[in-house]
């Protein structure tokens, strides 16, 4: 996995944003996107908590379950930019409800769940 920071556009915003594994969780099936604001790198913007199967840790359960539930047992669907976008507008969307300028806050966590909807605070399932 690359670890340099990529700049994304969003709602005429610049932004730079990171994929790195989550150490901490038990089978390694966590990511950590962190984004930062252009401009404002000393701490990153929002962090987000990612379930993701990498299928080169997983090839042997992926290959032995039943095609029906592999979707509903894996999450094998990798962070894309324009998931990316999508996380940092929903985020800028929760964090309008809370506070006056919500490009002022730093080191947000959030987690998105299976269906891919955001939520405040870190996975508990890590």
């Amino acid at each position: 996995m690359k670890n340099k920071l990529r700049k994304i556009q969003v709602d005429d915003i610049s932004f730079f944003w990171r994929v790195l594994w989550d150490q901490d969780a038990a089978n390694g099936d966590f990511l950590f996107l962190r984004v930062w604001i252009a401009g404002h790198k000393v701490k990153p913007w929002i962090t987000v908590h990612y379930q993701y199967h990498n299928p080169w840790f997983f090839y042997g359960e992926i290959i032995t379950m039943p095609e029906s539930e592999r979707q509903s047992h894996f999450q094998l669907n990798a962070l894309m930019p324009k998931q990316v976008a999508g996380i940092i507008r929903s985020a800028m969307a929760w964090l309008a409800e809370e506070y006056a300028d919500s490009l002022k806050i730093e080191n947000v966590h959030f987690h998105v769940d299976r269906e891919g909807q955001l939520h405040r605070g870190l996975s508990k399932h890590a």
